[in-house]
């Protein structure tokens, strides 16, 4: 497992989260005459958080009294994986925190039985290309050549797969909107993926599939020399990495990119068969399972990461919080997490519609 990440940024954090906790709703109160007893904060998220929510994690249990964050109860996987291991695992988790808005509606809130009701929309995550800096073949990468790079001679390109975490999904979309932004033809989608864009995709000898959480070592390892992957992953594991322009990267929110985004499409298996799904922004989620071994604990640990006492730590890792946090059913969503104004808002229903 890689060292966790520490952020100096939590240092003058902690500092101010005796006072700001009690207004913003996270802190627990001990219940009267409670001695010593501890509860465990049981998380399950998304495998490019596992760099970061750890050391978020340990800042919360640090100020909140009688909570431990042990990492042995921390689950970090791909965001699918994840809703299947929340939905059909016997351990219950107190938060689930996807990598994707669609995840939890599709995934946990339904099929029967559900185990969530709601979810909090909080921030966006561009798409970036990590890559191997010592690999020749990539010298001179930036933002205006990266998909002439990656297709040199001997260059491995991983990615998860896409029927296991959105991400690889998200991949598959970006080399499809640049391969169209470039008027390429299909030719950056073809180097990588084989079949016709939007069907069932399967890796090419120049793509390797290798889950989220171990793009890191096995970039530096030689595994795979370049790696679309997520900014805050990247700017967590300090991997070298380009930008990628707003109208391939999914970091954009408004209607246009949306629409330009809905323009890349793949195919994914689900359950007994499969399912197309279609380009749409890179937004992280949360939600209190209905299952948790603790709702208070839950409720109390997702207002803390949607508070101020996290902001600066989640735009330090490179995600962009959203001005005013959507939901998909506002109504049900525990008032602890609905934020001084502006507050929660519906999904916009040009999201809405993906669900």
């Amino acid at each position: 497992m890689r060292p966790l990440v520490r952020n100096a940024v939590l240092v003058g954090v902690v500092l101010a989260v005796g006072i700001a906790g009690f207004a913003g709703g996270w802190l627990l109160k001990p219940a009267s005459g409670s001695g010593t007893s501890s509860q465990t904060l049981w998380v399950v998220a998304a495998g490019s958080l596992e760099p970061i929510l750890p050391s978020i994690a340990s800042a919360y249990a640090n100020v909140t009294a009688g909570v431990t964050d042990p990492l042995s109860a921390q689950l970090y996987e791909g965001s699918t994986a994840a809703a299947s291991s929340l939905a059909g695992g016997s351990q219950p988790y107190d938060v689930f925190v996807a990598a994707d808005f669609r995840t939890i509606p599709q995934d946990v809130e339904t099929p029967a039985p559900s185990v969530a009701s709601w979810e909090v929309v909080f921030a966006s995550d561009p798409v970036v290309l990590a890559y191997e800096p010592s690999v020749s073949a990539l010298s001179g990468i930036s933002s205006a050549n990266w998909w002439t790079k990656i297709v040199g001679s001997n260059v491995l390109l991983g990615v998860p797969n896409a029927s296991a975490d959105p991400l690889g999904a998200n991949a598959i979309f970006t080399v499809e909107l640049q391969d169209a932004a470039a008027s390429l033809g299909g030719s950056l989608y073809g180097h990588f993926f084989a079949g016709t864009p939007g069907a069932l995709a399967s890796p090419t000898s120049s793509t390797r599939y290798v889950t989220e959480n171990n793009a890191a070592t096995a970039l530096s390892t030689g595994e795979v020399d370049a790696y679309l992957i997520y900014r805050s992953y990247a700017v967590a594991d300090h991997l070298s990495y380009v930008n990628l322009s707003t109208e391939v990267d999914l970091g954009g929110t408004s209607p246009a990119n949306v629409t330009t985004y809905a323009g890349a499409s793949t195919t994914v298996l689900s359950g007994t068969g499969t399912k197309v799904e279609s380009g749409a922004p890179v937004l992280f989620s949360l939600t209190v399972p209905s299952t948790a071994k603790s709702a208070l604990l839950g409720t109390s640990f997702a207002a803390y990461l949607l508070s101020n006492a996290t902001a600066a730590t989640w735009t330090h890792y490179g995600f962009e919080p959203l001005a005013q946090e959507w939901s998909d059913h506002p109504s049900k969503v525990p008032a602890v997490l609905s934020g001084s104004p502006p507050g929660l808002a519906p999904l916009p229903s040009y999201l809405a519609s993906y669900l």
